[in-house]
């Protein structure tokens, strides 16, 4: 077990100043040296103190994440492990500085980042609309949006790419004879929610589908909403044949309001998710959805965060992630 960075630094044959820079989280070292000294700092056993490299570095190594929705939904937690990783293998500590909803217009995120002493934030579980990201953007604290298209100052966002995603589902289902496809919207007021609207009018464009308005119904992504969602769709008396939805929850929802309604999917309407959370492939029938990276996301989240706190110069960072449609067994060809 090493006492102090002198033991790492001369087991893993490099000098204490490179030990340090790795344990602060400078990206001068390259990644080679890097993971060698964290292998040594992992197998001795270090604990590096924290207020020490603070005093060194003149760093709290400390992240702050701003989390409205609370840490529940899979979506969440996966996305929390990627970071929680990434985390670890740069030397931060973790500081929630929320989880939880709230609706004081006058909380001001600037000011609880400086009452913690963080060195950058990441944001997500927000919409626009929730609270006004301003004060945060111009106070220069660097900053990754996650969902929420900030690309401003020290700010910076990472998203799937929903929109490719759902005109890619639309296609799947092109191809199995299907011209009445619905949607079941998230929150209307969504990054992803306007983006994978956006890929499902495409999707029907490019097929030469007109777009009906009746073939939309609202949701939040939940369970319930999803239910109420497609009870309005079986309403119809010309329904849709196949329903791509915002969440693998609203589509887990939909499919319990089409069997209660005494029909079958995919017999009688084929079903799509999106996100690919564990459920996904429990129910039955198993849901074909989009799989998004979410662990993946999570690690890039604070790659990118980094970054911009290491080089002051850095340019608002912006990763659109791939997806992939993970095809199960709830969706299969139109009726005649």
């Amino acid at each position: 077990m090493a006492t102090n960075i002198r033991d790492v630094a001369k087991a893993a044959g490099v000098s204490v100043a490179t030990v340090s820079k790795v344990l602060n989280g400078y990206t001068t070292v390259n990644q080679k040296t890097k993971e060698k000294v964290l292998r040594f700092v992992k197998e001795m056993q270090f604990q590096p103190n924290s207020a020490a490299r603070s005093l060194v570095g003149r760093r709290s190594m400390t992240i702050g994440i701003f989390l409205t929705t609370g840490l529940s939904h899979p979506f969440f937690t996966e996305i929390l492990s990627g970071m929680e990783e990434a985390l670890k293998e740069n030397g931060y500590d973790l500081i929630y500085l929320a989880q939880f909803s709230w609706d004081n217009k006058e909380y001001s995120f600037v000011r609880h980042c400086q009452s913690r002493n963080v060195e950058g934030v990441v944001v997500f579980g927000f919409q626009h609309e929730d609270m006004s990201f301003e004060e945060l953007i111009e106070s220069n604290i660097p900053t990754l949006f996650i969902d929420l298209d900030v690309k401003e100052g020290r700010a910076g966002y990472i998203s799937s790419d929903n929109e490719e995603a759902v005109e890619r589902a639309i296609g799947y289902l092109i191809g199995l004879n299907h011209r009445k496809i619905g949607f079941l919207s998230g929150d209307k007021a969504s990054y992803v929610t306007r983006h994978r609207f956006d890929g499902y009018r495409k999707g029907l464009a490019e097929a030469g589908i007109t777009y009906r308005e009746d073939y939309v119904a609202p949701g939040d992504f939940s369970r319930e909403m999803g239910y109420q969602g497609m009870q309005k769709l079986l309403a119809l008396s010309d329904r849709p044949t196949s329903v791509v939805c915002c969440s693998d929850m609203s589509a887990i929802g939909a499919m319990e309001a089409i069997r209660d309604a005494g029909l079958s999917v995919p017999e009688d309407i084929s079903v799509i998710g999106f996100d690919d959370i564990e459920m996904a492939s429990f129910v039955r029938p198993a849901l074909t959805t989009v799989r998004q990276n979410m662990k993946h996301i999570g690690r890039k989240s604070i790659e990118l965060l980094d970054r911009l706190i290491v080089d002051k110069e850095l340019a608002p960072p912006e990763a659109i992630v791939p997806t992939e449609l993970v095809v199960r067994d709830s969706c299969g060809p139109a009726k005649a």
